[in-house]
């Protein structure tokens, strides 16, 4: 809710509404209660992109020549019901035909609900039609030829997936239910299963086939929908009226308001005794608040929203507990006067009115620093009460006759909040009175009300991200605001700004690989799901390569131990330094790049009697030299690999190739220019490892022993992996499990996940099969190489640390 100028006066209306006498009011109260508003909303869009999700999965899992146990067992369950319901099913099941959409549009079309007719013709005709389409894009057979036995109670021929009669059914459902009332919508949708329901019954679909029928019906009238617009109900001031007069209140006139009001509809009531406030939320309001906070669990970490499922009788009482509380605490907020639902099953909330303007838009001339404090008093009262309000925009700030600021719209609030609440609510503001009075006067008056810690605490959530919609709008006009709050703030306090914290959930980059690791796995690799063949090749292993893989990855940590002490300007003991490469190797599986096992390298270096610049400047040498030698080796791997003349196998077509190759390239590029271009600090490290590096090649000890066990460790992982693939029966040539090595080892070190898990995996795998690999050698090879240098070097690793720690040598 956000109050404007109209709030000041009783007679304020909208454009073209005349204020209404007592008779008047109660002739109103006979227009029907809620009037139809036909508009497009973002929940058809919402819905269409969910249906092509069920529609798509579903149909992936249909394309698989073999029935799935678990659809095979639910499908015996409905076609064994008992005979005698199939008369009743039997008619239910003729409302999924192409004849039963002429009948319900037919039907539309007598009761004069013109456009309601036309959704219904429009979806069902078109599910019918995409119907066949799919079924001959799919190809499934139906129950009667995949299955030996089945009660077949209808003699259908063509193809099972999806169901006609399950789409055209949900699609006339999904089409007629926005012109319907509420208990109609839950009949047709019942109806809708019943068809489905019907048609497993008799035989002619799987359970798969109806669902997908119905996704893709759901989808079709959503989709239309969202094209022509669609019915929304809505409250209108006669109904509450009538809701009104039944709880007491006695009101005489009811205007709709004319307000930016977040999740509800607003109107300015007047009783025989007061002036009131009313907001009611509806159902439509309701699933739209759903979908945002949906939203919200999916992309941020933390959220603390209340629950996303609440009615609008508990979102009601749940603002008024708020508005109380804050109240009982001393802030100046507006009484409650009554909460209660309307016949329809709309909630209302009403609250005396406040003589008053709206702070954010209303008031035009100069705020006084009083007045500003005086408002960061008020969100002192609040955050000693625990409660936060969650949308502390100045919109939601009124101004009294007497200049005295009064906090609405609790709405979005939480009592016994945390302290990442009561400091977002800091920040929101902070943000906002900045674009009313500048960033110097809202931070000096919050700092001499709030105090520095309170200013402090809210600085990493000033972010885009961590602010309300409309105030993440309008910094897109002043893009240099949150920057001059942060120097404001880091002034006035004396403290410097803090790393912005981190609020989504996931990065783009991580779905980015994991989208990529699903290609690796599910389209180059369509053979792993032959578990029979890798488990079989699994009982055939040659131990004696298996061995020598062990052995290799014993040589892959003693040389990574010479690497360190080659870097290293203080001598240290080989022994000590390669249990301290085996701690890395379980630090490793902790954090992701890498970033474990430096820690853990640098923290020894220290331990050693250097200072932190040199442990940091000799770890960096250790990775700065990998790095060039990978490249190195990458291509001369590439080189000798064409040089064998390995030809490609029919897993991969020369154009993916040719695109894989060039995407590659691509990210690479991308990646060093963003590197070096968006984060100049990383270019000056890389300019001192290069320094590090001509030091060390002055001295051929030391050379030797950073240059010749960096290669040795990529010549044992190399031996490790074509070992692990020889025990299962696969021989890989030597120039192919370099080349293989090497590029997924520079794929997992770009991952997201600890040690790459699941893009190396991924990776080698396909590489060898590519090579000409069968697909269970290469799958048998690659895990029992992942165990012998990954998982059971880890354990060890683990060990370790713990001895490293108990010698205080980490």
């Amino acid at each position: 809710m956000t109050m404007t100028a109209e709030a000041t006066r009783i007679e304020a209306v909208p454009a073209g509404v005349t204020p209404t006498s007592a008779s008047q009011a109660t002739t109103a109260a006979d227009i029907p209660p809620r009037a139809r508003v036909v508009e497009r909303h973002a929940g058809d869009a919402i819905r269409v992109v969910l249906g092509l999700v069920a529609l798509t999965i579903s149909a992936l899992a249909a394309r698989h020549t073999e029935v799935p146990q678990l659809e095979v067992d639910l499908f015996r369950v409905i076609n064994d019901l008992p005979s005698w319901v199939a008369p009743v099913l039997w008619v239910i099941m003729q409302l999924g035909t192409i004849g039963a959409v002429g009948v319900a549009a037919g039907a539309a079309l007598v009761a004069r609900r013109f456009r309601m007719a036309r959704d219904i013709a429009a979806a069902g005709v078109l599910s019918y039609l995409l119907a066949i389409e799919v079924k001959t894009l799919i190809g499934r057979a139906r129950p009667d030829v995949l299955l030996n036995e089945l009660n077949l109670r209808t003699h259908q021929g063509g193809l099972g997936f999806v169901s006609g009669h399950a789409a055209v059914a949900a699609a006339m459902a999904a089409a007629a239910s926005p012109w319907l009332p509420r208990p109609w919508r839950r009949a047709v949708w019942a109806l809708a299963g019943a068809v489905a329901l019907s048609r497993v019954f008799v035989g002619a679909h799987f359970v798969l086939d109806v669902f997908g029928g119905a996704a893709l019906g759901w989808t079709v009238a959503a989709a239309l929908h969202l094209l022509w617009g669609a019915p929304v109900h809505r409250a209108e001031a006669p109904a509450v009226l009538r809701a009104l007069t039944a709880a007491g209140l006695r009101p005489v006139r009811v205007i709709p308001a004319v307000l930016d009001a977040r999740g509800s509809r607003p109107f300015y009531v007047t009783t025989e005794t007061c002036e009131l406030f009313v907001k009611v939320i509806g159902y439509h309001e309701r699933n739209a608040d759903v979908l945002f906070k949906l939203f919200r669990h999916l992309i941020f970490r933390e959220v603390e929203d209340e629950s996303p499922f609440a009615t609008p009788k508990q979102k009601a009482e749940h603002e008024a507990f708020l508005t109380l509380l804050a109240r009982r605490a001393g802030v100046r907020t507006p009484t409650i006067a009554s909460v209660g639902v309307a016949a329809s099953g709309d909630a209302w909330i009403a609250e005396e009115r406040v003589p008053s303007r709206n702070l954010a838009r209303t008031v035009s001339g100069p705020i006084s620093d009083e007045s500003l404090c005086d408002i960061w008093c008020q969100i002192a009262l609040l955050r000693a009460a625990r409660i936060a309000h969650r949308d502390l925009r100045l919109a939601n700030i009124l101004i009294d006759e007497q200049d005295a600021p009064w906090i609405v719209d609790f709405g979005f609030g939480e009592s016994g909040a945390s302290d990442h609440l009561l400091d977002a609510d800091v920040a929101e503001l902070l943000v906002s009175m900045s674009f009313k009075v500048g960033p110097e006067r809202a931070v000096a008056t919050a700092h001499m009300v709030l105090g520095t810690d309170a200013l402090t605490s809210a600085t990493p959530l000033l972010q885009p991200l961590a602010l309300a919609v409309a105030t993440r709008r309008a910094t897109r006009h002043q893009p240099r605001l949150l920057h001059e709050l942060l120097a404001t703030i880091a002034d006035t306090t004396g403290v410097a700004a803090v790393v912005p914290e981190v609020l989504v959930r996931f990065r783009w980059r991580t779905l980015g690989w994991i989208a990529a690791t699903i290609f690796a796995t599910y389209v180059l690799l369509p053979r792993v799901g032959q578990l029979g063949t890798t488990i079989a090749t699994l009982d055939d292993a040659q131990w004696q390569w298996l061995a020598g893989a062990l052995a290799m990855s014993v040589v892959t940590y003693a040389a990574a131990a010479l690497v360190l002490m080659g870097a290293s300007p203080r001598p240290l003991a080989f022994g000590r330094t390669m249990n301290v490469q085996l701690a890395t190797s379980f630090a490793n599986q902790l954090v992701p790049y890498g970033i474990g096992g430096t820690a853990v390298n640098e923290r020894y270096l220290e331990r050693s009697g250097m200072t932190r610049a040199t442990a940091v400047a000799a770890v960096a040498l250790t990775v700065a030299s990998g790095a060039i030698l990978h490249v190195i080796e990458l291509v001369g791997a590439g080189v000798w690999l064409g040089r064998t003349r390995v030809l490609l196998s029919s897993a991969l077509p020369s154009g993916w190739v040719l695109l894989i190759g060039f995407v590659a390239v691509m990210t690479v590029l991308g990646g060093a220019v963003a590197l070096l271009l968006r984060r100049p600090d990383q270019l000056a490290q890389v300019r001192s490892a290069a320094g590090s590096m001509t030091d060390v090649l002055r001295r051929p000890r030391r050379a030797a022993m950073v240059i010749g066990g960096q290669i040795c460790v990529n010549v044992a992982y190399v031996a490790a992996l074509g070992f692990s693939v020889q025990a299962f029966g696969g021989h890989p040539s030597a120039a192919l499990v370099a080349a293989v090595f090497l590029g997924g080892a520079a794929l997992g070190a770009a991952s997201p996940t600890p040690a790459g898990l699941g893009v190396v995996e991924a990776a080698l795998v396909a590489g060898l099969m590519v090579g000409g690999v069968p697909s269970a050698s290469a799958v048998a090879g690659v895990l029992a190489y992942r165990l012998a240098t990954f998982w059971i070097p880890g354990a060890i690793g683990f060990v370790s640390l713990k001895s490293l720690q108990r010698q205080r040598m980490l």
